[in-house]
């Protein structure tokens, strides 16, 4: 390829934006750019706001550390974007209450949606019951070679992946295709010695936390304004959670039905081991009916019908859910599918001592099969459980202000409530992770989500400690794109080499299967490169595009519909 030719490929992408959009945006500026892959310790400033472009790898060994108050934006809204920590890489994300590092949309402030990047994934050693232990994260950003980027599993509970504390994550998630999407924290076999401490999620466009096997704990985390489920485990999840706040919009929710906990041992609902047995205390969980009188529908006074029970438990997953606090839902707990119900029966999961106030429909509901005699709608008023069921009305929480959203959002409990003084400790409970409060819900009368998270992040303006001067790029390897992505017909592959180097570019289908060789040991020059992927006689699915260089490979997933 030319100079002359490269250069005009600079040109354009001056000129294509303008094309992309009938509305124009102005994405916030960046000082800084993350890309491709990153082997070794790289340091990120607050003095800088960073942008990614496309997906951000961190290899085994390799450390991305930010440094307290930095700002993170994705890339421009419609170009997929996340960071992802591989298998033997780490994040370490220490904010604090005054300085949280904030991964958000590059939009400007008042267009950000949903969806406008992919948010955070984190890939561990940790244990899942997936067949021979590991499993591509779902998402399709993992590489189609089994245990490559993008894989999670292994034999290490311990395993570290970094920290994550004082943190947030705003209007991630992208969804390629039903049972393929990225959330606001996908957890992947993560281990233990991983911290999870203070993290809000906030207008995630499917989950914002879900946990695929693994067993890392967390304590005081937030989602706010989520598409889906607030709280979704699964592959055998077995860690501790603490304090938990879920609070819902009315008039959002998925397809696929949303509720504060979704949780499975897996798709199959199989025994496979280890079973799902994460253990959660102390959740507040806000749905969206403030009044039981509301109808479904979108207009004033009514809710979307999309929204499920407060909490779902099915496909034989063993979950355990203590001293928490549901409030304005349809319905309140679901147990799904006969094991799911068996388990029930015989403790081997447990809902205990936790509240619903202001359920309009079933408190307890029994799906998918003939329940055992020995479980019945009755069962979550077992008085042995301490569970307290008061469907009239949200209002007897005597939660300050739960459903409303912005500043005014208030999930504090006042003086006086049932919910003070009624948190009880049994076994399960016992060890020291699980601080041994008064209260059920996940804040009592102190409120520990002020100062460092946000409840209007679509208006929030986003500037450095200091404002940085613009630098090169940090450019990790090559780098690649594709767009438009998902497609029907083609996708334009745009990719950049960073030094001379010989190519080969393949597309390859979910299996590993090469489908076609674009490019064969051609020597290239520093540039830009650029060309068309015709798709229409490919069936639909996700598919790879492999650009292999000397020094390193990239890797774009490609939906073809």
């Amino acid at each position: 390829m030319s100079v002359k030719f490269i250069s005009t490929l600079l040109s354009l992408l001056f000129v294509l934006p303008t094309f992309l959009s009938s509305t124009p945006l102005s994405p916030t500026k960046v000082d800084s750019t993350l890309q491709g892959e990153i082997n070794t310790h790289v340091k990120l400033q607050n003095t800088k706001i960073y942008g990614l472009k496309g997906y951000v790898y961190v290899n085994d060994g390799a450390i991305l550390e930010i440094q307290k108050g930095t700002i993170i934006v994705g890339d421009e809204p419609g170009n997929n974007s996340a960071i992802i920590i591989n298998r033997g890489g780490k994040i370490i994300a220490e904010g604090t209450p005054t300085d949280p590092i904030v991964f958000t949309s590059r939009a400007p402030a008042g267009q950000r949606q949903r969806g406008d990047w992919g948010g955070i994934v984190i890939c561990g050693k940790g244990k899942t019951n997936h067949p021979g232990g590991q499993a591509a994260i779902e998402g399709g950003i993992a590489d189609p070679t089994t245990g490559g980027k993008g894989w999670f599993g292994g034999n290490d509970d311990s395993d570290n992946s970094g920290i994550l504390r004082y943190v947030r994550i705003e209007f991630p998630g992208i969804a390629l295709s039903p049972n393929n999407e990225l959330n606001g924290l996908t957890l992947g076999g993560v281990g233990n010695k991983t911290i999870i401490d203070h993290v809000q999620i906030s207008y995630s466009n499917d989950d914002a936390f879900e946990w695929f096997g693994g067993s890392v704990n967390a304590h005081h985390i937030i989602s706010y304004g989520t598409l889906d489920d607030d709280f979704d485990t699964d592959n055998g999840f077995r860690g501790k959670v603490q304090f938990g706040i879920a609070k819902r919009f009315r008039t959002v929710a998925d397809v696929s039905t949303s509720q504060t906990f979704e949780s499975d041992n897996d798709a199959q609902s199989s025994y496979n081991q280890p079973m799902t047995s994460a253990i959660f205390s102390n959740i507040t969980g806000v749905g969206p009916i403030e009044d039981t009188s509301w109808t479904m529908g979108s207009g004033q006074n009514q809710y979307n019908s999309k929204f499920g029970a407060a909490v779902q438990i099915r496909r034989n997953s063993r979950i355990s859910i203590y001293n928490s606090v549901f409030i304005g839902w349809p319905r309140g707990l679901e147990i799904a599918q006969v094991p799911t119900m068996v388990a029930a029966a015989s403790d081997s999961l447990e809902i205990r001592n936790n509240s619903w106030y202001g359920i309009k429909g079933s408190a307890m509901t029994l799906a998918g099969g003939t329940p055992p005699t020995t479980i019945d709608q009755n069962w979550i008023t077992k008085k042995e459980y301490g569970n307290v069921v008061e469907k009239s009305t949200p209002s007897l929480s005597e939660i300050h202000n739960p459903f409303s959203s912005g500043v005014e959002f208030n999930p504090s409990i006042k003086n006086g409530s049932p919910l003070e003084n009624s948190a009880l400790f049994g076994d399960k409970l016992s060890d020291s992770f699980f601080e041994k409060v008064s209260f059920r819900g996940a804040v009592g009368l102190e409120r520990w989500d002020l100062g460092w998270t946000e409840y209007d992040p679509i208006n929030k303006e986003y500037t450095p400690k200091i404002v940085g001067v613009n630098e090169e790029p940090i450019f990790v390897g090559m780098t690649a794109t594709a767009f438009p992505n998902p497609t029907t017909s083609f996708s334009t592959i745009r990719y950049t080499l960073n030094s001379d180097d010989v190519v080969d570019v393949k597309l390859v289908g979910i299996t590993g299967n090469v489908i076609s060789t674009f490019i064969s040991q051609d020597h290239q020059i520093s540039g830009i490169y650029e060309f068309k992927l015709i798709t229409t006689d490919l069936v639909s699915g996700i598919y790879f595009l492999t650009i292999t260089g000397t020094k390193n490979t990239i890797t774009l997933p490609i939906s073809v519909r």
